[in-house]
């Protein structure tokens, strides 16, 4: 079965649970010898390695890893600090903020992200665009096409999370926010228009990326009611 490693916590000796999604869900798994680097399944202990694997069931609390062949490995020779904290948020999100019902719906975007980004010239689309797509697979549909009140598509001002998306300027009322600038606002609407990542190419500086992240960290504190780790991490 295909596989997405979303942690991996050390068990005993040099033995690891592996924690990921596959097209069934999530799923958790005992990797025997993982931590030892001459393993021959020491791949696997890396955050979003995508796999192909066998398990065993036996008399252990978790089914056992029998064999994994390697399809992805994320990780590249010279990794980028903002590409690795990237990986470490794509993986956060996934499994904190999806529920275990969620998570086949979520598999196949997450293998194509992780796939896209390594050859990606930097991570910022797709990891804004996954985080997108984790919006509207966990239930928020933000109207990213015309303002949300009156269904105009000229005069867009600003993007309101509490409102449901964008608003334009006959909308707006005066306690709205308008924090955003016209491009970071085409940023928004681009990230929930892909529907593959594999097309989340448009063009984000690190700056932009930046703020339209912070928008969606405190989406998610407020409205999941969780503080990503990793948020503090890529403000750095």
């Amino acid at each position: 079965m295909k596989i997405v490693v979303l942690s991996i916590t050390p068990y005993k000796e040099k033995d690891a649970i592996i924690d990921a999604i596959n097209e069934q869900g999530e799923m958790t798994f005992l990797a025997k010898g993982i931590l030892d680097p001459k393993n021959k399944n020491s791949a696997l202990n890396n955050l979003l390695v995508v796999a192909d694997i066998e398990i065993n069931e036996g008399n252990y609390k978790y089914p056992v890893l029998k064999s994994a062949s390697i399809i992805e490995n994320p990780m590249k020779v010279t990794n980028d600090y903002y590409y690795l904290c990237s990986l470490m948020l794509m993986a956060e999100v996934t499994k904190t903020l999806v529920q275990d019902d969620e998570k086949e719906r979520i598999f196949n975007s997450l293998m194509s992200a992780v796939i896209c980004m390594k050859t990606a010239e930097s991570p910022w689309a797709i990891l804004l665009s996954y985080f997108a797509k984790i919006f509207k697979e966990t239930g928020y549909e933000f109207e990213v096409k015309h303002c949300v009140f009156c269904g105009s598509k000229q005069g867009i001002v600003t993007f309101s999370f509490n409102d449901g998306g964008f608003i334009c300027q006959n909308c707006l009322e005066p306690d709205m926010e308008r924090d955003l600038t016209k491009e970071q606002m085409l940023i928004i609407r681009s990230s929930f228009l892909v529907s593959d990542m594999a097309k989340a190419i448009f063009e984000v500086s690190k700056e932009n990326a930046l703020v339209v992240l912070n928008k969606f960290f405190e989406f998610i504190k407020e409205s999941y009611g969780v503080s990503l780790k990793g948020a503090a991490l890529i403000n750095k």
